[in-house]
């Protein structure tokens, strides 16, 4: 794959989030630094709106979402940002667990929306949030419908992706240690936690080196277990969604069936849902193309 790697291509940078913890005094902490980049920073403020990842883990570094840039698929027209959250990657790692949990990661991802719109003029954007990602990207817009978030000061949303995610984590776990014993008896092996992972999280020949790269550089530790989405409300605005799910992930049906009840509510709102043949939990690796295709079709309806 040819990833965008040129100067040009690409556009860095950090901004440091606000939020404190109470009981650590500030003085002896020095200031947390969330790491981002910019795919294509050019085309930021373009008709087709930039497309915000929110990458997986916990603390699984957003390098292994970098092949969604190849210049080859289909969204290689807009721009993309991609940032490391708290506790991994180039971000900063504090060590105390306050830091952590997915009501803080979406503090975070709130106040980079507003950072994107001062510094780079970003008004509206899609929202893609993979695996924990996506409860991510789901508490910071649900947020807005609530009236916590001042959403006169935040960018638009114009439509939100949630791939290969679970609205109950504790359900995902015994969805993965079911699939894990049924495959234990189906297919015993010395190699059974690898051709487990072959089989239900990601399908490739290979451990694409970016995926392998994060997994093993896996940041902070905390766990997001009793995590499980609450519904919105019928009368708010929300964006248009689109589920994806892998035909063979550990993430089953069972995980994310409740999405279109939680969103909808009783508006009409856009709910689609696609599943990826022959794909598990990485299916933007697994087979980029097709998952590329997908995400601008429906990026593009809504612009």
């Amino acid at each position: 794959m040819a990833l965008a790697s040129s100067v040009e291509a690409y556009k860095l940078g950090t901004f440091l989030p606000r939020r404190k913890i109470t009981g650590i005094a500030s003085s002896h902490h020095p200031p947390n630094r969330i790491a981002y980049r910019i795919i294509r920073p050019s085309l930021m403020t373009t008709q087709k709106a930039p497309l915000v990842f929110i990458h997986g883990g916990p603390s699984l570094a957003s390098e292994y979402l970098d092949p969604i840039s190849d210049e080859s698929l289909p969204l290689k027209d807009r721009s993309l940002v991609l940032y490391d959250q708290l506790g991994c990657g180039w971000s900063s790692i504090p060590q105390e667990d306050e830091w952590y949990g997915i009501e803080n990661m979406a503090l975070d991802l709130t106040e980079l929306l507003a950072h994107l719109q001062k510094v780079y003029n970003m008004d509206k954007y899609h929202l893609f949030g993979h695996s924990l990602g996506g409860a991510i990207g789901y508490e910071v817009l649900r947020s807005q419908t609530l009236g916590n978030v001042r959403t006169e000061s935040m960018p638009l949303c114009l439509s939100f992706t949630l791939s290969n995610a679970s609205t109950n984590f504790k359900l995902s776990d015994s969805e993965r240690s079911r699939l894990y014993d049924q495959f234990k008896e189906q297919h015993p092996s010395k190699d059974l936690h690898e051709n487990f992972f072959r089989a239900h999280i990601c399908r490739t020949k290979e451990i694409p080196d970016l995926l392998k790269s994060a997994l093993t550089r896996r940041g902070k530790c905390w766990s997001a277990n009793d995590y499980v989405a609450l519904p919105i409300d019928g009368d708010v605005k929300f964006p248009p969604v689109l589920i994806v799910t892998g035909e063979h992930d550990f993430v089953t049906e069972k995980c994310t069936s409740a999405w279109n009840d939680l969103i909808r509510g009783s508006d009409a709102r856009t709910v689609r849902k696609i599943v990826l043949k022959e794909c598990a939990h990485y299916p933007h690796l697994e087979h980029p193309l097709e998952f590329a295709r997908e995400i601008q079709l429906f990026c593009s309806m809504f612009e």
